[in-house]
């Protein structure tokens, strides 16, 4: 596995649950700790805490009629647990994903808040699912001593710049030949914050697959450039703050496929 200054793991877990059936999902959201908050549910089949919200401005193309593309912008949040690194990633829509890359099962849990009479809000995820083939594939990178996939991300530069480690990758297509698909650039705060490497994963499984991780610091910035370098996708860290934020799915399904 390569090593980046602090590269840290992002290792990997999925067990899917056989059949979930069961009562009601309970979940529990506020943004200071004046009260104790009410206990998760003990018969739940997953149960996550939440106590940091980051929020990133995530930039991308998106595709129009006659094959044009139009830049837009949303906000997308990651709920962090700071003592095992677990993510949710919320949309501000009714489908979520939470991440968990150490652990031995479940390292990516699609879920939904399936009721429709509740809010959009992230405390009233309620449903849990699960996918085969990622579990699968996950499970197989993290098992390889070197890495296998056609699409390379090469460090080009590394530098250091108004307490930020700025990184520029060549991504290249290595099959009979190199073949130039672009660049990425990430700049990484100069911190002794564990990084978090499952939110790096849901914006670029690249670093994953090439087996690239980092111990240290916080994602500032992210950029991805096609060939005609042209930006794509941009990702800016706005603000964070402290929550706390409790899911207990006793509500599930597995599925062979993200829906």
């Amino acid at each position: 596995m390569k090593k980046i200054t602090a590269s840290a793991v992002i290792f990997v877990s999925f067990l899917l649950p056989a059949l979930a059936y069961a009562q009601d999902s309970f979940s529990f959201m506020e943004t200071s700790k004046q009260d104790e908050p009410a206990p998760l549910n003990h018969k739940a089949f997953f149960k996550y805490e939440f106590n940091r919200r980051l929020k990133y401005k995530f930039t991308y193309d998106k595709a129009e009629d006659h094959g044009t593309s139009n830049e837009v912008s949303d906000t997308v949040e990651y709920y962090t647990n700071e003592t095992d690194l677990t993510v949710l990633y919320f949309n501000n829509s009714r489908n979520g994903i939470i991440y968990n890359l150490s652990k031995e099962t479940n390292p990516v849990l699609p879920v939904l808040i399936k009721e429709e009479s509740k809010d959009i809000k992230p405390g009233n995820f309620d449903y849990f699912k699960g996918d085969i083939a990622l579990e699968s594939e996950i499970a197989e990178i993290r098992k390889r001593k070197k890495v296998k996939t056609d699409q390379i991300l090469e460090l080009v530069e590394k530098k250091a710049e108004n307490n930020l480690t700025h990184y520029k990758y060549n991504l290249i297509r290595n099959n009979k030949g190199k073949t130039n698909l672009g660049i990425i650039e990430l700049d990484v705060t100069n911190s002794d914050q564990d990084f978090n490497n499952n939110i790096l994963y849901d914006m670029e499984p690249l670093f994953f697959k090439n087996k690239i991780m980092f111990d240290k610091g916080e994602i500032k910035n992210y950029s991805h450039y096609s060939s005609a370098k042209k930006r794509t996708k941009h990702y800016e860290s706005m603000n964070n703050d402290s929550v706390l934020l409790r899911l207990s799915f006793t509500k599930g399904c597995c599925v062979s496929s993200l829906e």
